[in-house]
């Protein structure tokens, strides 16, 4: 396999003319955004039969691969074969849909991504075998997996964050974690750290380039959003405003180290002492596990707590990444499909197998009930990482993901850098990437109306709600 990458420029040419493409096609389709025949749906089998094709990538793969064997046993009439189809993926598929020919019978997709692929009207209509399934996933991930009330995928894992820090560092600087409860607090202990350590060790890594995935985190800790119920733009909000406030409280504080998330210098100070903490998802331990073995001499001492609130008693969680399974409308073996697809997301042996495998949090539920989660984890000083992050999983906010999400995130990304770089000046700030939006995205603005009932606040105020 040619591994190298393609010139950037070309392959957002060809990424963008193939979703253009689908749109185009979708558009022009007599059943747009619906199912479409009568038989783009499941009927169920007690003894399917046949190959299953599976498009995944990376860790995600490799999970479905040493979970294929066990499920092959309750069906042994079924081969499932995982393909790593890696590079390009996203076009192949893509090209696969617009086509209606070549798309395997499962293909993954992140989460974030669900909402554009269900809007092709390309992928079966799972309501009839799934519905059932709803009340045992977090509803912020299911509503992401349905359109016009049908479901069109399952959720897989789930990304609930925390704060993974080197205890030997807090406990050099007399920082106690349990003390955390709030972003104030974290940033005064940032600054404690900071100042003890004479300028050695930041709180975090946060650069002007990597800031989205803390205001994701934020918003779901406050109820932002970036679209509201009916698709318009609803960034310019109090939310949005409190959780920018919250970034530059931090960066202001001079606790944060203004590295670019996945750089060299952000892996390899998993093992030095020039970053303390890193909130982020449950997937990251994996990294730090992965990369720390490859480091010589003496190891850090890792530690997790939970999410900081934005105010004393608010929410602790939110969620960053996650993926969907899906079964493509041109899949002729759906009874099949559908059998891996329930066996592996939708049952507490195939969840609990890929957590044990590959460390994916599992998205059901019922899977986060079980004494599996209650295992101490060597590598963080025997705490029980996977409680600790499967608690109030299900408070995890909902964030409208509609089919624009991805070209709106790319704009949000890119006017906070330029927020950083400037100088942090906030004003406007939300206004003006509302009309971005809207000009590059035509989408209607949501009208002050939908944000009325909270009040303005100042950085670090909890949200008030207006008397009614």
């Amino acid at each position: 396999m040619n591994n190298r990458k393609p010139n950037g420029l070309v392959s957002g040419l060809i990424i963008g003319c193939v979703i253009a493409s689908v749109f185009w096609l979708l558009r022009t389709s007599p059943h747009s955004g619906a199912a479409e025949s009568q038989t783009n749906f499941v009927v169920p089998a007690a003894h399917p039969e046949g190959k299953v094709t599976v498009w995944s990538w990376n860790i995600a793969a490799k999970s479905l691969q040493h979970l294929a064997p066990q499920f092959e046993r309750t069906q042994p009439a079924v081969k499932v074969d995982v393909d790593m189809t890696g590079a390009r993926m996203q076009t192949r598929l893509m090209l696969s849909l617009a086509a209606g020919v070549g798309a395997p019978d499962v293909s993954q997709f992140e989460l974030t991504d669900a909402p554009r692929y269900i809007a092709t009207g390309k992928l079966t209509d799972l309501t009839s075998v799934a519905e059932r399934y709803r009340s045992r996933f977090p509803a912020s991930l299911w509503d992401n997996c349905t359109r016009n009330g049908r479901v069109y995928a399952i959720p897989w894992d789930i990304g609930p964050c925390g704060v993974f820090y080197k205890r030997d560092l807090f406990q050099r600087y007399g920082i106690d974690p349990a003390k955390i409860e709030t972003w104030d607090d974290y940033i005064a202990a940032g600054k404690t750290i900071f100042q003890r350590s004479g300028g050695r060790t930041k709180m975090l890594p946060l650069g002007s380039n990597s800031l989205r995935p803390m205001f994701e985190m934020l918003i779901q800790q406050n109820g932002g959003q970036v679209f509201d119920d009916q698709g318009r733009i609803a960034i310019n909000s109090p939310q949005a405003r409190q959780a920018l406030a919250v970034i530059q409280k931090m960066r202001a504080a001079g606790i944060c180290s203004d590295i670019a998330l996945w750089s060299q210098e952000f892996l390899a100070g998993l093992n030095d002492e020039s970053i303390a903490t890193y909130p982020i998802a449950v997937w990251f331990a994996g990294t730090i596990k992965d990369t720390v073995k490859d480091f010589a001499g003496k190891k850090a001492d890792w530690g997790v707590f939970r999410l900081p609130a934005i105010t004393p008693g608010g929410l602790h969680v939110a969620n960053l990444g996650g993926s969907v399974l899906v079964i493509p409308a041109q899949c002729r073996n759906k009874a099949a499909a559908w059998a891996f697809v329930e066996y592996a997301l939708c049952t507490n042996a195939g969840q609990l197998e890929q957590y044990k495998s590959m460390s994916l949090f599992p998205a059901y539920l019922p899977a986060l009930e079980t004494p599996v989660l209650d295992e101490p984890d060597p590598f963080f000083g025997g705490q029980k990482t996977g409680r600790l992050f499967a608690t109030d999983v299900t408070k995890i906010s909902r964030l409208n993901r509609t089919p624009a999400w991805g070209e709106a995130i790319r704009y949000l990304d890119q006017e906070l850098s330029r927020w950083a770089a400037g100088g942090m000046q906030s004003d406007g700030f939300f206004e003006n990437l509302a009309l971005k939006m809207h000009r590059r995205l035509d989408l209607p603005i949501a009208p002050p109306a939908v944000a009325a009932n909270l009040a303005p606040q100042s950085p670090g105020e909890p949200i008030r709600r207006r008397p009614q």
